[in-house]
């Protein structure tokens, strides 16, 4: 190839390079600019959220976690003096049958809990399998 081949075959890819140098431009400069546009849009939300989240944490902790925790230490001083008020109440009752009910259940909890106890469970267990 001469050097005028050389420069006719550049000139021609010259004249076709530009256009698609152009679009590849183009292309890239859209892809910048939506990635820019994102990067704005996040940069924005993280923004709000910095701003409104330290002063709602700092009022979470200065001010509902104190009424929570006032409100469980008044609730449980309530049950504690409340509760011998309540038993002494219904178990002087004019209806004797509480009285009844109450220790036939604890008899029967109370043997529940024999029931469980170790030795008992193997026992049973060998009345069922007697071959263990």
């Amino acid at each position: 190839m001469t050097t005028t081949d050389k420069r006719h075959v550049l000139h021609q890819h010259d004249q076709v390079a530009p256009a698609q140098k152009l679009e590849e431009d183009a292309a890239l400069a859209g892809i910048a600019v939506v990635g820019a546009l994102r990067a704005v849009e996040v940069a924005a939300v993280v923004l709000v959220g910095l701003l409104v989240c330290p002063p709602l944490a700092i009022l979470v902790v200065l001010v509902v976690v104190p009424i929570l925790v006032t409100a469980l230490v008044l609730g449980l001083l309530a049950v504690v003096l409340s509760t011998p008020y309540l038993l002494v109440h219904h178990f002087r009752a004019h209806d004797r049958r509480h009285v009844a009910l109450l220790a036939h259940r604890l008899r029967h909890a109370g043997q529940a809990l024999l029931d469980l106890a170790p030795h008992r469970i193997v026992a049973d267990a060998r009345k069922v399998h007697p071959g263990r």
